[in-house]
């Protein structure tokens, strides 16, 4: 996150009086050093201004007020149970956050039974009052770290331990002078610095409130493409948002756009997010860099449509590109042998990142042109709009590779050889890989779990970087499985077949293929709405990814699986049955209570009903309505 910087004649931190920024709020507040902690305990209202509507940041900060600012930065609940200081009526500004403080355990008073609530506070006790708020909210607060502050001799020893944690976790910084850095623990402290401790406070525990607290600005796009001077300040979004006038005014904070008007650009997560999904009820998960369409923003969230899924997204954890500003964004382009490339941009720079070809193209898209799709179904170049529906990308697993045993293990050797051309860490890669000796072991799972083997290589050549990975490497992890976005566990499998078998008895045959399992989107490699792709992993292209990897395999190999005969299906509709025969009258063998399923059609003439491969161990073969199927016209 970035921070305010001070002058460089500032003393370091807390102790400076500097002023640096001016945002427009017109009080006493306004261009303090200290700004933005004041700003974000007003916000918490755990600062209020006087009858003046002063909030007097160079005020001395009392030991009741500064109790009331942590009280009200954690959000403590009324206490139950009150505890009787002498010096703190009922009729105390602070009363009921001293009481709540209190039954946290943060403040304990002194023996004679007082509280002093109007003693301004002295630095090592409101180190105290942090140390115990962090127990309060049970962080951990183990410390080795030594204390270095030159006058460290003056904090009472019971009291360096808190003072130790408060500098572990950034809480503490001190004051540098000529000979040392110093934390004058018996000094006083002003309501702006104690304001600067409390934020830091809340950012440490992972507060994201107070991490993401800052300055909004308000800007112009001008005619060259570029941002114009800031019109207006505040630590408000709603201030800021009240005086957008324009199609052409956005929002900035910490440097990236947050607000424009609908229809203007587009969106890019900066890291790692979360949608909650309108359409399916779900959170989808979001990698970093991800493009979205941008619908419109909502306060602090944003709408978007990810992938297909049209949802919410928070301010901060994207930035907004508007169409004027942006140097490039990904498309997709007609090579020469008429294959569709995929070309990944890094939107700020317009350089690509990267591409890759992922099947033949389909007829409508045209040579020399750059084509755009938010979901990787519907294409659009300017007013031209097509439906693809890639081959390998919309397969079901319940299909079979034409490819011997042999041949895949020949082809996971020439493609190995070809890697081992481009060295570095494909360095002896035909040695190495954990591919190795996979075809007679694919072909073995593909007749035991029904599974398509050459989809089953396809994901692993992906996931695993050809066998190559650390992962492949050292933890014969070929699937990524349990390497999450938010904590990536290094489980060990015996063998590279091993993590297959994973692959197939705790996710796919129990998470993904089954009719409503929890990631039951269809038994494809798919999109962010259909398939395997929704849950399985955060980038949206990932489906497109792996089916390349078969797409290229195939044609390696002379495309005998795409001379298949094989027909695919979509349902359109939730609540479909699939029964174990062709009638109202044969038994539900289950429904599908989401629509938008692939189904593999074995027979398309049996009396008004499509014979398919269920998605169910028990069952060969069952049947639906063809009213409520859509055949695909897959291109491959």
């Amino acid at each position: 996150m970035k921070r305010f910087l001070g002058l460089a004649a500032c003393f370091f931190l807390v102790f400076s009086f500097c002023f640096t920024h001016k945002a427009e709020a017109a009080d006493d507040v306004t261009g303090n050093y200290h700004e933005r902690g004041l700003r974000y305990l007003i916000m918490k209202g755990a600062l209020t201004p006087d009858s003046k509507g002063n909030y007097n940041p160079s005020a001395k900060v009392t030991r009741g007020q500064f109790a009331a600012f942590l009280s009200k930065a954690i959000g403590l609940p009324n206490a139950s149970k009150k505890t009787n200081f002498k010096d703190v009526p009922t009729n105390n500004k602070y009363y009921q956050d001293i009481q709540n403080a209190a039954a946290a355990g943060i403040i304990t008073g002194y023996p004679d039974g007082t509280f002093k609530p109007n003693d301004p506070i002295l630095r090592q006790h409101m180190a105290v009052m942090i140390y115990r708020t962090l127990n309060h909210l049970k962080v951990p607060t183990n410390t080795t770290a030594p204390l270095n502050f030159k006058d460290k001799n003056q904090i009472y020893k019971d009291y360096q331990t808190a003072v130790a944690v408060g500098v572990q976790k950034g809480i503490i910084k001190g004051s540098t002078m000529p000979d040392g850095v110093y934390f004058y623990p018996l000094n006083h402290t002003t309501v702006a610095q104690a304001a600067t401790f409390v934020i830091r406070l809340m950012e440490s525990i992972g507060d994201q409130e107070a991490i993401n607290f800052g300055i909004y600005e308000l800007k112009q796009i001008l005619q060259n493409g570029t941002l114009g001077a800031t019109k207006k300040t505040s630590y408000t979004y709603e201030d800021v948002l009240k005086s957008v006038s324009s199609n052409k005014d956005v929002i900035v904070k910490d440097g990236d756009i947050i607000y424009m008007a609908p229809g203007t650009g587009f969106a890019v997560t900066k890291a790692y997010a979360v949608l909650e999904s309108t359409m399916v009820n779900d959170n989808i998960s979001v990698a970093a860099g991800s493009e979205m369409q941008f619908i419109k923003a909502e306060g602090k969230r944003i709408k978007v449509n990810f992938g297909g899924h049209e949802g919410y997204v928070d301010q901060n954890s994207v930035r907004l590109v508007p169409f004027d500003l942006a140097k490039g964004r990904n498309y997709y382009e007609r090579t020469g042998e008429g294959e569709i490339k995929h070309v990944l941009v890094d939107q700020l720079t317009g350089n690509a990142k990267g591409s890759y070809i992922f099947g033949k193209a389909p007829s409508q898209m045209k040579a020399g042109k750059k084509y755009y799709s938010w979901d990787g179904i519907n294409f659009f170049s300017g007013s031209e709009k097509f439906t693809y529906y890639n081959y390998y990308q919309f397969l079901p697993v319940h299909t079979k590779t034409q490819y011997t045993a042999q041949q895949l293990e020949n082809y996971i050797q020439y493609i190995l050889k070809e890697r081992e051309k481009q060295g570095g860490r494909y360095k002896d890669a035909t040695k190495k890989s954990k591919l190795i000796g996979l075809g007679s072991k694919l072909k073995a799972i593909e007749a035991e779990y029904g599974v398509n083997a050459m989809m089953i290589l396809a994901l692993a050549m992906h996931e695993s970087d050809f066998g190559m990975s650390d992962y492949a490497q050292n933890y014969n992890n070929l699937f990524g499985l349990y390497v999450y976005d938010t904590n990536p566990l290094k489980m060990k499998f015996a063998s590279p077949e091993a993590s297959i078998r994973e692959l197939m008895d705790q996710f796919w045959w129990k998470k993904y293929i089954p009719a409503n399992a929890s990631f039951g989107y269809g038994t494809v490699y798919g999109t962010k709405t259909i398939g395997f792709n929704v849950k399985y992993a955060s980038d949206p292209y990932w489906g497109s990814k792996a089916a390349g990897h078969y797409y290229r395999a195939d044609k390696s190999m002379g495309f005998k699986d795409a001379n298949k005969a094989y027909k695919v299906g979509l349902t359109t509709t939730s609540g479909l049955n699939v029964r174990t025969g062709p009638g109202t009258s044969y038994t539900a063998i289950y429904k599908y209570n989401r629509s938008n399923i692939p189904v593999l059609i074995t027979n398309e003439n049996v009396n008004g009903w499509y014979e398919i491969v269920p998605d169910s161990k028990d069952y060969k073969k069952a049947y639906v309505s063809k009213d409520y199927v859509k055949i695909l016209n897959t291109t491959k």
